[in-house]
């Protein structure tokens, strides 16, 4: 499958979406279910995958995709959702956790993986890491032990992502890093990845800036 450079052109975003609709109808629901660790359900044609702490809706064959509030979903939520249950790559033979820049093809999209994911998240918790703390868990976090505070987030079932953050010091400024397991490229694009991240840097700001206190 070609993915449109989504991060270079935002129009790419709607021809990504299309085609990624359009491959729906060629894949079986059998299969995706047991490869994705999704569900379907036959009688409605409608997948769910958990995403980032809530749930999206994929129609089959349609490819529509919904989130809970039965609104219709777009953008790189939609298009994730959609490439989680197509796309097949290859997965790394490595162990551990491996940075953005150690995933096929992240060269192309490194510097926006940086600015959109790595730095959204340090300049927002940086001053204070432990508000990411109840952010992060909010999007069913497991709590790590690397850096200041970090947390491995299941944003997709079979796509962990590990958020390490570290925080502010004697003029140092903060820093973070979101790091992928080798099977991440086989289930996303290297710029799907890099749209992941930013993705999941935004979830975790909107969470905690609309939850605050009570996160």
């Amino acid at each position: 499958m070609t993915v449109p450079m989504m991060f270079e052109d935002r129009k790419g975003y709607a021809i990504a979406e299309r085609m990624a609709a359009e491959a729906i109808a060629s894949i079986d629901p059998e299969l995706a279910v047991a490869e994705r660790a999704v569900t379907f359900d036959p009688e409605v044609g409608v997948f769910t995958i958990p995403f980032l702490g809530t749930n999206v809706f994929v129609s089959f064959p349609e490819g529509v995709v919904s989130g809970e509030d039965e609104r219709r979903l777009s953008g790189a939520a939609a298009i994730l959702a959609l490439h989680y249950l197509v796309y097949h790559g290859e997965p790394l033979q490595k162990e551990g956790w491996l940075a953005y820049r150690d995933m096929p093809g992240a060269r192309h999209f490194m510097s926006a993986f940086e600015d959109m994911a790595e730095k959204r998240v340090s300049d927002y918790f940086g001053d204070e890491p432990g508000q990411m703390i109840r952010a992060a868990a909010a999007l069913g976090g497991r709590p790590s032990d690397t850096g200041d505070v970090s947390f491995e987030i299941p944003a997709f079932p079979r796509v962990p992502l590990l958020v390490v953050l570290w925080g502010a010091c004697e003029g140092v400024e903060g820093s973070a890093r979101i790091l992928f397991k080798p099977s991440a490229s086989f289930y996303f694009h290297s710029e799907d990845l890099a749209a992941l991240g930013a993705v999941t840097a935004e979830r975790l700001i909107a969470v905690h800036k609309f939850r605050g206190d009570d996160v």
